[in-house]
């Protein structure tokens, strides 16, 4: 049956009629107003957006920074507590393998970023002590990992937050910088909190029993030996902070992550070789590569985001964003591990940091000190292309 003839009257549905045309020529008129309408809404408001934006921006990167780091204290802990290893995996093999991919990444990202000075070694009139500064850093990250071995993640990162309060003391000691007594007051009550975190059972007894012992030791012994290493840790980070003030600006950060990783990728490696008793253990499963790649990774973009957010933010208002770790850590240890801190070791992780946030606070400022930034020209993450 053939199609009834068109007429004058119907509607031609064909792309190159005239009333297709006009229909579509309206509707792109319409969509292009409504399009440049919104551009030049955008436009007239962009200043103010960058503006705020940039000044947020070095926060971000401080709050990445300490999300970065919880995922890697999280991970350390879930392959120290994996049983499916031949023998325990010892947190020198961990710091060892995370070194080492820390380092790579150094290396590659200088080869490409040509804009860096002194690549990769650094000025050679402060070689030496970019080599301190990396073997007294391999304390400084052995003494947490250790601490993790017999501890909770939260306990463990808790004693971390002594870290201001001992530099504060050793800067007032070697570089002759102010020291209040409002920081000696709070750095003395702290040791009460570290007191409540180690739980000796000569003091608090059957309160200091642990109901998980994958997750904290019910030995005495280990949680002082395991709190111990992490004080030694909290001292080693502490004068890490002393040396950084006696580098300057004379080296460039990621010279100085270079040295942190290499040096100590050295210091564990050999401990593992020298010590008897350890051995290095190769992981068998992808979810343990995975974990060890997830370290080493994370901690190279923890030290690039760091060095980030402190080029764009005051001392003192990075200092608190370092409050936001112990969020991340206690989410961890709820989520991953399904561990509530007791009531032990709840207040001890109050009292720590309460004291180091009066510190950080409150903390006469020393008008005798000049502080300089580093330019961001010259480690500008954000315009390098790889």
């Amino acid at each position: 049956m053939d199609p009834p003839p068109s007429s004058s009257s119907s509607f031609d549905l064909s792309l190159s009629s005239p009333q297709i045309a006009h229909h579509n020529s309206t509707y792109f008129d319409k969509f292009h107003s409504k399009l440049s309408a919104a551009h030049s809404y955008i436009n007239a408001r962009r200043p103010q957006f960058f503006h705020l934006s940039e000044s947020n921006l070095g926060l971000f990167y401080l709050l990445i920074t300490q999300a970065f780091n919880a995922v890697m204290v999280t991970t350390c802990k879930l392959l120290e507590m994996d049983k499916s290893f031949a023998k325990p995996i010892h947190p020198l093999q961990i710091l060892f393998v995370r070194m080492v991919v820390t380092y790579v990444c150094c290396v590659i990202y200088m080869y490409f970023n040509k804009s860096i000075p002194d690549a990769p070694f650094g000025p050679k009139e402060i070689r030496p002590l970019l080599v301190v500064r990396g073997a007294v850093g391999f304390f400084g990250v052995f003494g947490l990992y250790y601490s993790l071995m017999y501890l909770t993640l939260s306990d463990a990162v808790a004693i971390t937050f002594l870290v201001p309060m001992v530099t504060a003391f050793l800067a007032y000691m070697l570089l002759r910088e102010r020291y209040s007594i409002l920081e000696g007051a709070c750095s003395l009550f702290s040791l009460v909190g570290v007191l409540l975190i180690a739980k000796p059972n000569f003091l608090f007894g059957e309160a200091a029993k642990s109901n998980d012992e994958s997750l904290e030791s019910s030995s005495t012994e280990k949680r002082l030996i395991a709190t111990g290493l992490g004080l030694l840790g909290v001292l080693a980070s502490s004068s890490v902070y002393i040396i950084l003030r006696k580098i300057g600006m004379n080296a460039h950060p990621l010279i100085t992550v270079s040295y942190h990783s290499s040096v100590t990728a050295v210091m564990s490696g050999f401990g593992l070789l020298a010590v008897p008793s350890l051995s290095f253990v190769f992981p068998k499963t992808a979810k343990q590569i995975f974990y060890f790649l997830l370290i080493g990774i994370f901690g190279f973009a923890m030290q690039i985001a760091l060095a980030a957010g402190v080029q764009r933010v005051k001392a003192s208002k990075a200092a608190l964003t370092s409050y936001t770790s112990m969020i991340f850590s206690l989410i961890c240890d709820l989520v991953v591990f399904g561990h509530v801190p007791g009531w032990l070791s709840l207040t001890g992780i109050v009292v720590i940091m309460v004291n180091a946030f009066v510190v950080i606070k409150y903390k006469p400022e020393d008008t005798d000190t000049q502080y300089t930034s580093i330019p961001l020209e010259e480690f500008d993450i954000e315009e390098e292309e790889p």
